[in-house]
């Protein structure tokens, strides 16, 4: 590029935020990074103890940790060195480097709190006469699936459908938010991306959760009804030999 453009280029990356803030974002990160890694890597040293005891479902909680121990490691100490530079370090590199993390770790996260949603769900509304079983592979099969899936949103970007960027406040990296009015390429990415990663996922995880809520509502005042048909014919069992006495 030229030197007007790599100028321009180099501006983008100046933080917008005062200094003050920017270096109270960096302490804030640090703390939710050193909490992260501390909790999730607990979650990992527990499941590898009784990794032979985990019942299937409990994989895709390890996924989770899995997924957010990886966003905590590999962005936030890019994040909490740029906070406190005061501008974005490493140029168009760190920044497509941190966007795809970004988009291949949280997309697999929230992907990951579906698919937990859909299988709570499944179990919960089964009966035991037809009750669903998860085992191992479904949930092996699932967690690939996911990891593919997010993947596959990470590098569109990388391939010309969109591409990483500086955020407005020019110390993160993610999916050049400013293409969504400016270029029919951003807009279709944008959208796509927001509805198959974002919104369906979103919509799913509450309309399993609501599910889970009915069922265990219904559950709840069919126990309410068998425990007043109980106490009635308990209560119909004194009366007769009460009765049965007096004759």
């Amino acid at each position: 590029p030229s030197p007007l453009q790599q100028e321009d280029m180099e501006e983008h990356y100046l933080s917008k935020l005062h200094p003050t803030v920017d270096y109270g974002a960096g302490v804030c990160l640090l703390l939710i990074a050193i909490l992260t890694i501390l909790g999730n890597s607990a979650v990992l040293a527990v499941a590898m103890k009784r990794s032979s005891h985990l019942r299937a479902p409990e994989l895709l909680t390890v996924n989770l940790a899995v997924t957010d121990l990886g966003m905590a490691i590999s962005m936030y100490p890019l994040a909490i060195a740029s906070a406190w530079n005061h501008a974005w370090l490493g140029g168009d590199a760190t920044c497509v480097y941190y966007g795809l993390m970004g988009f291949l770790f949280g997309v697999s996260s929230m992907m990951t709190l579906c698919v937990i949603a859909v299988i709570r769900f499944l179990v919960t509304l089964s009966s035991k006469s037809s009750s669903i079983n998860i085992n191992r592979n479904i949930v092996r099969v699932s967690i690939a699936l996911i990891w593919l899936y997010a993947a596959l949103w990470a590098i569109l970007p990388l391939l010309g459908w969109e591409h990483y960027g500086p955020e407005p406040f020019g110390t993160s990296c993610t999916i050049a938010w400013n293409q969504f009015h400016n270029s029919p390429n951003g807009f279709s990415f944008i959208l796509s991306m927001f509805i198959l990663c974002t919104l369906l996922p979103a919509m799913t995880i509450i309309t399993c959760y609501l599910g889970i809520a009915w069922k265990v509502h219904k559950t709840y005042r069919e126990m309410q009804n068998f425990n007043r048909l109980s106490n009635a014919a308990k209560l119909e069992k004194k009366l007769t030999l009460v009765g049965a006495f007096c004759v």
